[in-house]
Protein backbone atom coordinates (compact mmCIF):
# COMPACT_ATOMS: atom_id res chain seq x y z
CA UNK A 1 0.00 0.00 0.00
CA UNK A 2 1.48 3.66 -1.15
CA UNK A 3 2.30 6.26 1.82
CA UNK A 4 -0.48 8.15 0.16
CA UNK A 5 -3.30 5.34 0.31
CA UNK A 6 -2.69 4.69 4.10
CA UNK A 7 -2.78 8.33 4.42
CA UNK A 8 -6.13 8.19 2.63
CA UNK A 9 -7.83 5.57 5.61
CA UNK A 10 -6.81 7.77 8.43
CA UNK A 11 -9.93 9.50 10.04
CA UNK A 12 -10.91 12.34 12.14
CA UNK A 13 -11.61 10.42 15.11
CA UNK A 14 -8.06 8.88 15.06
CA UNK A 15 -7.51 12.28 17.50
CA UNK A 16 -9.91 10.77 19.82
CA UNK A 17 -7.82 7.64 21.21
CA UNK A 18 -10.30 5.82 23.37
CA UNK A 19 -12.70 5.53 20.11
CA UNK A 20 -10.19 4.04 17.94
CA UNK A 21 -8.84 1.69 20.57
CA UNK A 22 -12.50 0.17 20.75
CA UNK A 23 -12.98 -0.04 17.11
CA UNK A 24 -9.40 -1.40 17.09
CA UNK A 25 -10.67 -4.40 19.61
CA UNK A 26 -14.19 -4.53 17.51
CA UNK A 27 -12.20 -5.10 14.20
CA UNK A 28 -10.13 -8.08 15.84
CA UNK A 29 -12.85 -9.44 17.72
CA UNK A 30 -14.22 -9.69 14.30
CA UNK A 31 -10.82 -10.72 12.50
CA UNK A 32 -10.19 -13.50 15.00
CA UNK A 33 -13.82 -15.26 14.74
CA UNK A 34 -13.27 -15.61 10.75
CA UNK A 35 -9.75 -16.28 11.00
CA UNK A 36 -8.61 -17.50 13.93
CA UNK A 37 -5.95 -15.47 16.70
CA UNK A 38 -2.65 -17.27 15.22
CA UNK A 39 -3.51 -16.48 11.18
CA UNK A 40 -4.73 -12.87 12.03
CA UNK A 41 -2.42 -9.89 11.28
CA UNK A 42 -1.79 -6.58 11.90
CA UNK A 43 -2.61 -5.81 8.35
CA UNK A 44 -5.89 -7.89 8.56
CA UNK A 45 -7.22 -5.59 12.14
CA UNK A 46 -6.47 -2.49 10.30
CA UNK A 47 -8.68 -3.20 7.32
CA UNK A 48 -11.26 -4.52 9.22
CA UNK A 49 -11.42 -1.37 11.55
CA UNK A 50 -11.03 0.92 8.31
CA UNK A 51 -7.92 2.72 8.98
CA UNK A 52 -4.39 2.38 8.09
CA UNK A 53 -1.55 0.02 9.16
CA UNK A 54 0.72 2.56 10.32
CA UNK A 55 -2.46 3.73 12.89
CA UNK A 56 -2.54 0.62 14.62
CA UNK A 57 0.85 0.82 16.27
CA UNK A 58 -0.14 4.63 17.32
CA UNK A 59 -2.54 2.87 19.72
CA UNK A 60 -0.90 -0.86 20.09
CA UNK A 61 2.50 -1.94 20.15
CA UNK A 62 2.04 -5.20 18.61
CA UNK A 63 -1.31 -8.20 18.12
CA UNK A 64 -0.53 -10.11 21.83
CA UNK A 65 -0.97 -6.03 23.08
CA UNK A 66 -4.62 -5.87 21.35
CA UNK A 67 -4.97 -9.51 22.60
CA UNK A 68 -4.18 -7.89 25.82
CA UNK A 69 -6.30 -4.90 25.91
CA UNK A 70 -9.18 -6.90 24.40
CA UNK A 71 -9.08 -9.53 27.50
CA UNK A 72 -8.68 -6.53 30.00
CA UNK A 73 -12.23 -5.29 28.53
CA UNK A 74 -13.47 -8.80 28.83
CA UNK A 75 -12.66 -9.01 32.54
CA UNK A 76 -13.86 -5.48 33.67
CA UNK A 77 -16.83 -5.85 31.96
CA UNK A 78 -17.53 -9.04 33.79
CA UNK A 79 -16.60 -7.07 37.06
CA UNK A 80 -18.73 -4.62 36.44
CA UNK A 81 -21.67 -6.91 35.83
CA UNK A 82 -20.43 -8.83 39.27
CA UNK A 83 -20.04 -6.11 41.43
CA UNK A 84 -24.12 -4.61 40.54
CA UNK A 85 -25.15 -8.43 41.52
CA UNK A 86 -22.88 -7.95 44.71
CA UNK A 87 -24.24 -4.32 45.10
CA UNK A 88 -27.81 -4.91 44.56
CA UNK A 89 -29.80 -4.07 48.19
CA UNK A 90 -33.07 -5.02 46.71
CA UNK A 91 -32.37 -8.58 47.07
CA UNK A 92 -31.55 -10.38 49.94
CA UNK A 93 -27.60 -11.15 50.37
CA UNK A 94 -28.28 -14.93 50.21
CA UNK A 95 -30.51 -14.21 46.98
CA UNK A 96 -26.99 -11.96 45.69
CA UNK A 97 -24.77 -14.69 46.33
CA UNK A 98 -26.34 -17.14 44.36
CA UNK A 99 -27.39 -14.77 41.49
CA UNK A 100 -22.83 -14.11 41.75
CA UNK A 101 -21.72 -17.22 41.97
CA UNK A 102 -23.48 -18.30 38.98
CA UNK A 103 -22.77 -15.21 36.75
CA UNK A 104 -19.14 -15.63 37.78
CA UNK A 105 -19.22 -19.54 36.51
CA UNK A 106 -21.26 -18.15 33.42
CA UNK A 107 -19.19 -15.63 32.02
CA UNK A 108 -16.14 -18.16 32.03
CA UNK A 109 -17.84 -20.64 30.26
CA UNK A 110 -19.64 -18.10 27.77
CA UNK A 111 -15.79 -17.04 26.46
CA UNK A 112 -14.64 -21.10 26.52
CA UNK A 113 -17.95 -22.37 24.81
CA UNK A 114 -17.07 -20.01 21.59
CA UNK A 115 -14.69 -22.10 19.15
CA UNK A 116 -13.56 -19.00 17.72
CA UNK A 117 -12.16 -17.15 21.36
CA UNK A 118 -10.29 -20.61 23.27
CA UNK A 119 -7.26 -20.00 20.73
CA UNK A 120 -7.54 -16.19 22.04
CA UNK A 121 -8.44 -17.00 25.84
CA UNK A 122 -5.05 -19.76 25.50
CA UNK A 123 -2.72 -16.82 24.43
CA UNK A 124 -4.07 -15.09 27.35
CA UNK A 125 -3.69 -18.05 29.85
CA UNK A 126 -0.33 -18.71 29.16
CA UNK A 127 0.97 -14.72 28.19
CA UNK A 128 -1.08 -12.66 30.76
CA UNK A 129 -1.29 -14.85 34.17
CA UNK A 130 -1.24 -11.54 35.62
CA UNK A 131 -4.30 -9.91 34.22
CA UNK A 132 -5.96 -13.03 35.55
CA UNK A 133 -4.77 -13.32 38.70
CA UNK A 134 -5.87 -9.60 39.24
CA UNK A 135 -9.51 -9.96 37.95
CA UNK A 136 -9.84 -12.95 40.73
CA UNK A 137 -8.38 -10.89 43.25
CA UNK A 138 -11.23 -8.15 41.83
CA UNK A 139 -14.05 -10.78 42.41
CA UNK A 140 -12.79 -12.16 45.98
CA UNK A 141 -12.94 -8.21 46.42
CA UNK A 142 -16.41 -7.99 45.50
CA UNK A 143 -17.48 -11.47 47.15
CA UNK A 144 -15.98 -10.70 50.69
CA UNK A 145 -17.88 -7.75 50.57
CA UNK A 146 -21.14 -9.72 49.95
CA UNK A 147 -20.18 -11.90 52.88
CA UNK A 148 -19.68 -9.15 55.00
CA UNK A 149 -22.59 -7.48 54.57
CA UNK A 150 -24.37 -10.56 54.81
CA UNK A 151 -22.96 -11.06 57.85
CA UNK A 152 -23.56 -8.29 59.55
CA UNK A 153 -26.90 -8.47 58.37
CA UNK A 154 -27.12 -12.47 60.40
CA UNK A 155 -27.65 -14.12 57.23
CA UNK A 156 -24.02 -15.60 57.18
CA UNK A 157 -21.58 -17.16 59.85
CA UNK A 158 -19.63 -14.74 61.27
CA UNK A 159 -16.25 -16.21 59.76
CA UNK A 160 -13.99 -13.86 58.52
CA UNK A 161 -15.04 -12.97 55.00
CA UNK A 162 -11.63 -12.33 53.03
CA UNK A 163 -10.95 -16.41 53.73
CA UNK A 164 -14.77 -17.73 53.49
CA UNK A 165 -14.58 -15.22 49.91
CA UNK A 166 -11.00 -17.36 49.39
CA UNK A 167 -12.82 -20.56 50.15
CA UNK A 168 -15.63 -20.11 47.98
CA UNK A 169 -13.19 -19.10 44.97
CA UNK A 170 -11.60 -21.95 45.03
CA UNK A 171 -14.45 -24.23 45.24
CA UNK A 172 -16.11 -22.67 42.64
CA UNK A 173 -12.60 -22.66 40.44
CA UNK A 174 -13.71 -25.78 38.51
CA UNK A 175 -16.17 -23.89 37.11
CA UNK A 176 -13.46 -21.92 35.75
CA UNK A 177 -11.87 -24.91 33.94
CA UNK A 178 -11.52 -24.93 30.17
CA UNK A 179 -12.20 -29.20 30.05
CA UNK A 180 -15.22 -28.43 32.51
CA UNK A 181 -16.67 -25.62 30.74
CA UNK A 182 -15.97 -26.64 27.43
CA UNK A 183 -16.49 -30.82 27.11
CA UNK A 184 -20.04 -31.04 29.00
CA UNK A 185 -23.74 -30.42 27.98
CA UNK A 186 -24.21 -27.17 28.72
CA UNK A 187 -27.21 -28.64 30.99
CA UNK A 188 -25.45 -30.96 32.88
CA UNK A 189 -22.73 -28.32 33.28
CA UNK A 190 -25.56 -26.01 34.67
CA UNK A 191 -26.95 -28.68 36.86
CA UNK A 192 -23.21 -29.02 38.65
CA UNK A 193 -23.17 -25.33 39.29
CA UNK A 194 -26.24 -24.95 40.66
CA UNK A 195 -25.48 -28.09 42.91
CA UNK A 196 -22.08 -26.19 43.67
CA UNK A 197 -23.76 -23.00 44.68
CA UNK A 198 -26.76 -24.42 46.42
CA UNK A 199 -24.23 -26.63 48.69
CA UNK A 200 -22.05 -23.43 49.41
CA UNK A 201 -25.70 -21.37 50.36
CA UNK A 202 -26.28 -23.82 53.00
CA UNK A 203 -22.74 -23.81 54.31
CA UNK A 204 -22.39 -20.01 54.77
CA UNK A 205 -25.76 -19.26 55.90
CA UNK A 206 -26.21 -18.44 59.63
CA UNK A 207 -26.97 -21.45 61.54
Amino acid sequence: MTKLAEMSQETPDEALPGLVQDRLLDAALACFRRLGSKRTRIEDIAAEAGIARTAVYRHYQNKRAIVAALASRWLAEDETRLAAIARDTGRSPAARLHAFLLKDAENTRRYLSDPCLVEVLDEVMKNLAGMLRQHRSHIRRHLTGLLAEGSTAGAFRGEPSDKLAVAIDDLMSRFHDPRLATDLDKNVWQDRALAAVDMILRTVRAR
